[in-house]
C-alpha cells in the first residue's frame, strides 16, 4: 500500500513536471513568434517570415499539446479504463500533422519567391533575430527533453530541428550582411522546412504506430520470456500483449502456465516475481493464471 501511495505521487509529479515544460515551451514560442513576424515584415525577410509562420503553428500545437496533457492526467473511469493519457499520443499526431502543413505553405510561399525576387532584407537584422531564434529554441529543446512521453519528443526534436534551421538563417544573414543575394533567403527557408518536413513526418509514423497499439519497440519480448520462465513453478507463458498509453507507461497482458504449483502462496509469489520484471521492462502486467485443473483465474 505504502508502494503504491509512493507510484501515485511519483506519477503526480511526472505529470506536473511535463504540463511545465510544455507550458514553458509554448510562451517562449508563441512570444518570440509575435517578435518573428514583427522582424520579418520589416525587414522583408521570406526566411524571417517562413519561421515565423512556422513558430505560430509550433505554438498552436504545444498550447494543443498543453491542453491535452492536462486532460491526459484524468484518473481512469467507466468510459477510458486505462484512464486518458492516450490523449497524449492524439496530440503528438495533431501536433506532427500540424507542423507537416507548415513546412509544405513554407516551401511552397518559398519557391514563389523564387519567381518573383525581392530584394536582400537586412542580414543584421537576419542575424539577430536567428539568434534569439537559437536561443528560445534551445531553452525550449533543453526544458522539453527532460520528459519522455511520444509528445514530449515529437515537441523537442522538433525544437532541436529549429535550431539547426535558425543556425543556417544565422549563417545566411552574415552572408547577407557583406554580399547581396536575393536568393539566399528564399532558399534558406525552403531549407529549413524541408528538413524540419522530413524529421517531423518520421515521427508522426512512430505516434502512429503507437496510437494503433503496436509494440513498444524498447520492449524486448525474447528477454522477458527468458527471464519470466526461469521463475520457479511456471512452465509457460503465451497470449503475451504489450501496447503503450503515451509512449512512456506501457501495458502488458500475459498467460501464465503454473501447472505444478498447489499452494495460493507459491502461485501468487510466481505472479508477483511476473509483475517484478515487467515492471523492469518499464511494463504494468495484467495477468491471467492457468493451474493444474484447467481453471483460468484472471488478474488486475
Amino acid at each position: 500500500m505504502h508502494s503504491g501511495k509512493n507510484h501515485e505521487h511519483c506519477d503526480h509529479h511526472n505529470s506536473h513536471q511535463r504540463l511545465g515544460n510544455i507550458r514553458f515551451a509554448f510562451i517562449l514560442n508563441f512570444g518570440f513568434s509575435l517578435i518573428e513576424f514583427v522582424g520579418g515584415a520589416w525587414i522583408g525577410s521570406m526566411a524571417i517570415m517562413a519561421n515565423a509562420i512556422h513558430d505560430l503553428g509550433d505554438s498552436v500545437s504545444l498550447g494543443m499539446a498543453w491542453g491535452l496533457e492536462h486532460f491526459s492526467n484524468r484518473a481512469r473511469d467507466r468510459q477510458f479504463n486505462f484512464g486518458y493519457r492516450r490523449f497524449s499520443l492524439l496530440s503528438a499526431l495533431f501536433s506532427g500533422l500540424v507542423i507537416s502543413i507548415g513546412s509544405l505553405v513554407i516551401i511552397f510561399e518559398s519557391v514563389e519567391r523564387f519567381r518573383q525576387p525581392r530584394g536582400t532584407p537586412s542580414g543584421i537584422v537576419v542575424s539577430t533575430l536567428a539568434f534569439l531564434g537559437l536561443v528560445v529554441n534551445g531553452l525550449a529543446a533543453w526544458r522539453l527533453s527532460h520528459g519522455g512521453t511520444q509528445n514530449e519528443k515529437m515537441l523537442t526534436w522538433h525544437s532541436v530541428g529549429d535550431m539547426m534551421g535558425w543556425g543556417s538563417v544565422l549563417l545566411g544573414g552574415i552572408v547577407m550582411a557583406l554580399f547581396e543575394v536575393a536568393w539566399l533567403d528564399p532558399l534558406l527557408a525552403i531549407g529549413l522546412a524541408t528538413v524540419v518536413l522530413f524529421n517531423v513526418i518520421r515521427y508522426l509514423k512512430q505516434t502512429a504506430y503507437l496510437f494503433l497499439q503496436g509494440r513498444p519497440t524498447s520492449f524486448d519480448e525474447d528477454l522477458f520470456v527468458r527471464e519470466t520462465l526461469a521463475i520457479r513453478g511456471i512452465e509457460k507463458i503465451d497470449n503475451l500483449a504489450v501496447w503503450s498509453l503515451d509512449g512512456r507507461t506501457n501495458i502488458l497482458t500475459a498467460r501464465i502456465h503454473l501447472h505444478s504449483l498447489r499452494d495460493p502462496l507459491d502461485i501468487e509469489r510466481a505472479k508477483t516475481e511476473v509483475r517484478e520484471i515487467a515492471n523492469r521492462h518499464g511494463a504494468m502486467a495484467t495477468l491471467e493464471t492457468c493451474l493444474a485443473n484447467e481453471i483460468h483465474v484472471g488478474e488486475s
